[in-house]
């Protein structure tokens, strides 16, 4: 786990992704540790926005430039919080603390990648995708959501599929787009005609990832999972965001994870 540090932060840039998503990039103030994939930062909504507790999101990009180090999240609203920087003007000033939790095990992966994002999930796979493209890891991304209206700049996920060597899936739920169901089935119809990974890893709600979870289990894969859970503290304290483990007791999702070994996870207890 790499140092964590809280910067000042100001809103760079902003786009629309699909009706209820969008993607921010923050300038960061100073030095800022690189993250993991996989890894999170809490981000600070300035005083008058509405909301006490800062807000947990993975991170999609991080880069450096000539202003410093900055990174790029995609934000779905369900409520005041995740609205809030749709709207703040470009420039608006927050705090992120950050890098924090583990993240997907990079260095152990040698062989081809199904990486299964289910609608928001998307971005700590891109993010890993991005880290494993130079190493001549191939990623197969599938992508999940809905409708057509909800799918994640699919244009973007094939090339960022292609730069690997690998390709682009997208499934609806109701056959607007992509294959027709759920995600989870294209996969699954994939592993059965033959296609062969070195490991699955995966992001999204946790019916997805329990069904990713057994497809690794049934095919004898090495299955690498991020959670998604709400947090308050972002750093273990408050322990908000436990899940129950599969060995009995609780696992923080903000300390521990957010990425787990699928088998460190009790499926059946969420």
């Amino acid at each position: 786990m790499v140092p964590r540090t809280d910067r000042p932060a100001v809103l760079a840039a902003r786009r629309q992704l699909t009706p209820s998503t969008y993607a921010v990039r923050f300038q960061l103030e100073g030095p800022f540790p690189t993250p993991d994939p996989g890894q999170f930062v809490m981000v600070e909504i300035p005083e008058g926005g509405g909301t006490f507790w800062r807000r947990a999101y993975s991170l999609s990009a991080f880069g450096q430039g000539s202003e410093g180090p900055w990174i790029e999240m995609m934000i779905k609203v369900v409520g005041p919080g995740t609205a809030h920087w749709r709207t703040a003007p470009l420039g608006s000033r927050g705090r992120i603390l950050g890098p924090l939790g583990n993240g997907f095990p990079m260095d152990e992966v040698t062989g081809p990648v199904a990486m299964v994002a289910g609608g928001i999930g998307l971005p700590p796979l891109l993010h890993a995708m991005a880290g494993l493209a130079p190493r001549g890891v191939r990623c197969d991304l599938y992508l999940g959501a809905a409708t057509a209206d909800e799918l994640i700049e699919p244009e973007g996920c094939a090339r960022a599929a292609a730069e690997t060597g690998g390709t682009f899936v997208a499934a609806t739920d109701d056959g607007s787009a992509g294959e027709p169901g759920l995600v989870t089935a294209a996969l699954e119809r994939r592993l059965a005609a033959g296609e062969r990974y070195a490991a699955l890893w995966a992001c999204g709600p946790n019916p997805m990832l329990r069904a990713v979870a057994r497809l690794a289990a049934g095919h004898g894969l090495a299955a690498w999972l991020s959670l998604e859970e709400r947090m308050a503290c972002g750093v273990g304290v408050c322990l908000g965001c436990v899940v129950p483990a599969s060995g009995g007791g609780h696992l923080r999702v903000c300390r521990e994870g957010p990425v787990f070994p699928a088998d460190a996870i009790r499926w059946e207890a969420l």
